[in-house]
């Protein structure tokens, strides 16, 4: 309930008393000469009893004589007033120090009646009617959440109010040791605020003012106001006093597991839907309800603008009779000596409406014993809650599976870390909310962006910019590579250039490499020992002992090409060589021409260092000759 002064709470219950209202349009305002009337609905229920846990915006309509174009959202403040014009000195029961109300009787300061925004409007002979709802409304936005989770509900709670720019006030009691266990994903804000305070026994209000506050529910709960039958007009009782002894809540209603505690029918069940609730949690809910009553009514009555949708109130009403009619044993009769007997209720709808004076009315609908025992449900109604369960809705989440009109099958954890998204034109996975690997439709290739690793079955490793770092890849028996980058091939067709490579042991048996240029090299026949190795120097043979015994290659400073021998000890003996046009044959050492068998010949002009010829005709014998310096 709003706080308001005695003189007001006086007023109030005048017979004659006579209000004033005004609205702030955006910082103008508006008095009773431009506002024709308004109504407002308030509830704390979306269902035809009592729950908690929820946050429903409130709404304003109202007509207002202006001309006056407003903006979307205008913020719209409506108050009231009395006027103090009637009040005599005798009547007043207020003390001296009490009364600060202006000598003229130009009336009270006036009471907030809520903070609301313009959704629609029609304008009908230049009147505006304006429909507005309070700003839970703009609560009504995906919930993507910031915080490592686990996380407390009170620091969800802050979250939200901070990003919205919200304030709240200390009615609002959250349990600090009350968690969220991970990422709410597919709730609005609106629903993570019920979902909270639903788990604390309490539902969500904007108050008078603006500011967001909970109403709380327990058994020691006591009524905030006392109404008496001259403060109503009609009051009906629509059930039996409704009475909670049992919890049950439903925390993933896809497979409809729930929560329970406490004894009693259906009739005596609180029931309602909250995923974040634990057994612990509904237990402490069951403490601080179990007996918790009220009566259920429907009420007329006159305008008392200080309450508010969740507060708990008293009543009194005449239920007295005569003796004669009395059926009720006198133990048992317990209506008082004057007959009027106070009950106590709960606002879960009320409304207001104002048009020259102010009415209220008050809802406290319950379900009958029998409706909560036996749901009769019709044809229709049974083939829709059959489809209700079997059908798989749009926008709803399966396991992280949701289906949307415009990304089509989309797969999310809670937490955001990773999705995947697949249509017609679209096959995505993301990580960190960055694609991580797609197919690019228009260029026909699948694109990956991060590290590829292979943890199982033939390759293992990673690439890392565009490189096998680590592991092997292995293709059945035909083809593999080590992490050495040892690479094995049964067959293989190569197009293209090798460069700088080293093929080290290995061998090509009864296979041809055809069409293709191996360029900048090193081609041998062993790493070590007796082999041949061709590189961009020459051709070189090495003996067992590793010495290069022979060479063959060219000496582009010199302009000669040839071969060069050596010893065991890798020193060169001699070479022969050939020059632009001469061929050259040179031992650092002793030179020996001859044959171990056979004949040697000789056959053309040979000269010596002095220019002079020596010819040789027919055979000649050195088998037993030197020749020397030539």
């Amino acid at each position: 309930m709003y706080p308001i002064s005695p003189l007001f709470a006086e007023l109030l219950r005048r017979p004659d008393r006579e209000f004033k209202v005004k609205a702030n349009v955006n910082g103008q305002e508006y008095d009773n000469t431009k506002i024709v009337d308004f109504s407002i609905e308030n509830s704390i229920t979306s269902l035809d009893g009592f729950e908690v846990g929820t946050a429903i915006p409130s709404t304003l309509t109202i007509t207002l004589r202006t001309n006056e174009e407003f903006p979307t959202n205008t913020k719209i403040n409506p108050y009231v007033g009395l006027y103090t014009s009637s009040l005599t000195w005798e009547e007043t029961k207020i003390p001296w120090n009490q009364m600060n109300i202006p000598w003229d009787g130009s009336g009270t300061d006036c009471l907030p009646l809520g903070e609301f925004y313009v959704d629609s409007r029609e304008k009908i002979n230049g009147v505006w009617t304006f429909t507005c709802l309070d700003k839970l409304v703009f609560a009504d936005i995906a919930y993507i959440s910031s915080l490592t989770y686990p996380a407390t509900m009170k620091a969800v709670w802050d979250e939200i109010m901070g990003r919205l720019g919200w304030t709240y006030d200390s009615s609002v009691q959250i349990n600090s040791s009350y968690k969220i266990e991970v990422g709410p994903a597919g709730y609005t804000m609106r629903q993570v605020l019920g979902y909270i305070a639903g788990a604390n026994g309490a539902s969500v209000i904007v108050g008078r003012d603006g500011v967001i506050k909970f109403k709380s529910f327990n058994t020691s709960v006591t009524p905030v106001f006392d109404m008496n039958p001259s403060d109503y007009i009609r009051a009906k009782q629509t059930n039996p006093i409704k009475q909670y002894t049992r919890v049950e809540v439903t925390y993933h209603p896809e497979d409809d597991l729930t929560y329970t505690a406490g004894t009693g029918d259906d009739n005596h069940t609180l029931s309602f839907e909250n995923p974040f609730m634990t057994q612990a949690m509904v237990n402490n809910l069951l403490s601080s309800l179990n007996g918790f009553a009220y009566f259920p009514l429907s009420m007329d009555a006159r305008g008392f603008p200080q309450l508010e949708h969740g507060d708990i109130i008293s009543f009194e009403q005449d239920e007295s009779m005569a003796w004669i009619d009395a059926n009720i044993a006198w133990q048992d009769m317990k209506i008082p000596w004057d007959g009027m007997v106070q009950y106590k209720t709960v606002i879960l709808r009320q409304s207001f409406s104002f048009k020259g004076g102010l009415r209220m009315a008050i809802e406290a609908p319950s379900v009958s014993a029998q409706q909560s025992e036996f749901v009769v449900e019709g044809s229709l109604t049974q083939q829709v809650n059959k489809l209700d369960k079997t059908a798989v809705k749009e926008g709803k989440k399966y396991y992280g599976a949701t289906i949307t009109r415009t990304e089509g099958l989309i797969i999310e954890r809670e937490d955001h870390l990773s999705k995947a998204v697949f249509n017609s034109d679209e096959l995505s996975f993301y990580a960190n909310g960055q694609r991580a690997l797609w197919f690019d439709l228009p260029n026909r290739k699948f694109k990956f962006s991060g590290t590829l690793e292979g943890v199982d079955g033939k390759f293992t490793g990673t690439i890392e910019g565009g490189k096998f770092v680590g592991g092997s890849i292995e293709i059945a028996s035909s083809f593999s590579v080590n992490n050495a980058g040892h690479m094995k091939a049964v067959g293989a067709e190569f197009s293209g250039d090798i460069s700088a490579s080293i093929i080290n042991g290995g061998q090509i048996n009864g296979t041809s490499i055809t069409g293709a240029t191996i360029t900048g090299s090193t081609i041998r026949t062993a790493l070590s020992g007796e082999r041949i190795v061709l590189d961009p120097y020459g051709f070189n043979f090495y003996d067992s002992g590793n010495a290069r015994r022979v060479s063959l290659g060219t000496n582009q400073v010199a302009g000669i090409s040839g071969h060069t021998y050596y010893n065991s000890s890798g020193s060169s003996q001699g070479l022969i060589y050939a020059t632009s046009n001469e061929l050259h044959v040179i031992g650092n050492n002793n030179l020996r021409l001859g044959t171990n068998f056979g004949t040697t010949y000789a056959q053309g002009d040979i000269w010596d260092f002095q220019g002079n010829m020596v010819k040789f005709r027919g055979i000649v014998d050195f088998s037993e000759a030197t020749i020397i310096g030539l």
